[in-house]
């Protein structure tokens, strides 16, 4: 089942929602405030493979 991340719009609580795969969309609540205003995100987690050496955060100074 993905895990999608939202956005609240009015405080900018970050959430993850769970979604299984053909599902409608669900009317989405801020976990937080109860806004419904909430807006999808995306992460280098969700965006990146695994393995993917090139998407990682790279220390230095």
């Amino acid at each position: 089942m993905p895990v999608y991340q939202y956005e609240c719009d009015r405080c900018r609580e970050r959430f993850d929602f769970r979604k299984e795969i053909g599902e409608v969309n669900k009317e989405l609540k801020c976990p937080q405030c109860g806004a419904e205003s909430v807006r999808r995100v995306y992460s280098v987690h969700s965006a990146c493979a695994p393995g993917d050496n090139w998407c990682m955060p790279r220390g230095g100074g």
